[in-house]
Parts: structure tokens; sequence; C-alpha cells
């Protein structure tokens, strides 16, 4: 029989330990908390220095008694650091879902505002490929790839602002305070003139989608309107589907239209000729297109596919056709407000 071989059983601590070691690298603690993992690191390797002098004893003398405190010290010190990486990753995480929440809420702001300013150029593309980059961020931090998902939102964020600047670009006159002024005087002239000669009078704000009558100078009825995708532009050649800005009178009431009932007004007027004749002489009009004309406000509904035109919704329509006679003043504005509600949401977002 021989004696001083017996083999002692590995101390349990040190399995959990190697298990730990796993689950801390997994959890991205030296990312997460490299100071404090190295400790731990540290703390490992003394612990198993102690185990591998101790297994060279001679099998009567080992005692795993020192060796079990030791791992049982790392254990401790593995779980306080799986509790703070837990803690710092739920931070982390916390931190840009509440960034991508920001984001998130100005891509929706902006979206609404190009879907009413019925943009459909560079702002919607760069809102586009914000949302697909906000999604790759949402990803990334499922992942815990936070340093990822942190540049991703960076990108989506950098796409809204540059969304918001097209735009600014997109509805610039309508931000223009002498521009504006403009638009209110003409307004505010038709609308004294309803008053003057005791009469009906329509004022289209195409900014506030909105349709006013006044009568003797008083407002009778307003109706939400609907515009073409590039309705808030100033119409300046055919085909263009911009809606038109100025003072025109109905020439004509049309009972039954393609769209329901229509007032058809008098675009071009001598202004607009006038107009249309420098710009081509200047070059800035192609030879190849011509004034334009046939802008009626008219009923389909406030989405039908207009071009250039006012559209109403039928019932509403049936209204107006029955409150203006051939003759009733149209004056047709960007807006009359200086603090229109395009400037308050970019403000406000």
């Amino acid at each position: 029989m021989l004696f001083g071989c017996r083999t002692a059983p590995v101390p349990p601590e040190v399995l959990e330990a190697d298990l730990q070691e796993q689950d801390l690298r997994r959890a991205g603690a030296s990312l997460f908390a490299g100071q404090e993992h190295t400790a731990y690191l540290h703390t490992l390797k003394s612990a198993r220095r102690a185990l591998e002098r101790e297994n060279l004893k001679l099998g009567w003398f080992r005692d795993y008694g020192r060796v079990r405190r030791e791992f049982a010290a790392v254990l401790s010190a593995g779980k306080t650091l799986r509790s703070t990486v837990q803690s710092l990753v739920s931070r982390k995480a916390l931190s840009l879902a509440e960034s991508a929440a920001f984001v998130r809420r100005r891509l929706r702001t902006l979206d609404g505002l190009t879907l009413s300013l019925v943009e459909r150029g560079e702002a919607r593309k760069r809102l586009t490929r914000a949302s697909l980059v906000l999604a790759e961020a949402d990803n990334l931090v499922e992942q815990a790839r936070f340093e990822e998902a942190a540049a991703k939102l960076d990108t989506a964020s950098g796409l809204a602002a540059e969304a918001e600047r097209a735009i600014v670009s997109h509805i610039s006159r309508y931000l223009d305070p002498g521009q504006i002024r403009t638009w209110k005087q003409a307004a505010e002239e038709t609308i004294a003139d309803s008053k003057k000669r005791g009469g009906t009078a329509l004022i289209v704000s195409k900014l506030e989608r909105r349709l006013a009558v006044y009568k003797n100078g008083n407002l009778f009825r307003t109706y939400d309107i609907g515009l073409g995708f590039n309705g808030l532009a100033d119409k300046r050649y055919a085909g263009d589907n911009a809606t038109p800005e100025g003072r025109y009178a109905i020439v004509r009431k049309i009972p039954s239209s393609l769209y329901h009932k229509a007032l058809l007004i008098n675009y071009p007027n001598d202004e607009d000729r006038r107009w249309f004749a420098r710009e081509r002489a200047k070059g800035n009009i192609p030879r190849s297109v011509g004034i334009g004309g046939d802008i009626e406000i008219h009923g389909g509904g406030q989405d039908s596919l207009t071009r250039g035109c006012v559209s109403l919704d039928n019932d509403k329509m049936d209204e107006l056709y029955a409150l203006v006679t051939v003759g009733t003043p149209v004056t047709i504005i960007g807006t009359m407000e200086l603090e229109n509600y395009v400037l308050k949401t970019i403000k406000d977002d």
C-alpha cells in the first residue's frame, strides 16, 4: 500500500471560478468595467497560484482550506463585478434608448411636416435614411454594441438636421417676414374691398390649407382645403403643379365637373402674363412651356390629385358654390402668419 499519494478532489469553488470568468468575459466586463475586471483577474490569478502550490505537495500534506477561501473571495469579487457590469450596461442602454427616443420624436415631427408641406425631395430622402440608421442603432443596443450604436445615433441625428434644413429651404418664402407682409397686405386689401363693396370675397391661405369666406369685410366661413404636391410654390408655368398666388376672380361656375363642382378663376391675369414674359425673355423659363391655366377651386376631397388647383370635400364645395357668384374676388396667398405653424413646430422640436 502506498502512502502520501492520495489525490484530493478539486474544490468546487475552482470550477465555479472558471465558469464565472467565462461569464464575465461574455458580459464584456473588460469593456464596461476595465479597472474592476483587471483587479478581479489579479485576484483569480493569485488563487490559481495558491492551488498550484498546494497541488505540488504530497497528498497527505495538502490542505485546500486556504485555497477554498481564496477562491471564495474570487467568487465574491466576481459577483460584485457582474453586478457592476449589469448596472453599467443597463445605464448605457437606457441612455442610448433615451437618445434614440429623442431622435425618433424629431423624425416623426419632421415627417409630419414633410407630409403637411407635400415635400417629396431631399427632406424625405434624408428622413428615410435616418429611420433605417435608427433601426440599426436599436439592434446594436440590443447586442450591447454601444459604441457602434452611439455612432449610428449620431448619423441619424445628423440626417434629421439635414432634413430640417431641407424643409426650411423648401418653405423659405414662408419664413421671410417681408414676403409675409406682402401676402398679408394683399389679403387685407381684399377684405377691406369686401367691406367697401358690401360683397363676398375668398382668401386662400396655402400654408394653413384654409379657405376663408368674407362677407361685408367680416369672416363668414372657413374651409379646410387640399393642394397639389407642389402647391406651396407660386405657379410659374404650365405643368409645374404649383398653385398661383395673387388677386383673382371667379370667371365661371361649373355645376358638374371631373371633381364634383368647380369655380374657375382668371389665372393667368395681366400681372401673371407680364411676369411670365419678363422671365421668358431672361431665359429663366423654357421656350417649350406655356404659362398654363384652368386653375379651379373644386370638389373631389382635400386629398384629390389636383395639379395646382384648390380642392375641398364635396359637401363643403356645395356650400361654397352657393355662396359665390361670377366676379367674386379670390386672393391666394402663402400665409398671413409671421409665427406660422411650421416655424413653431421647428422651434418646439
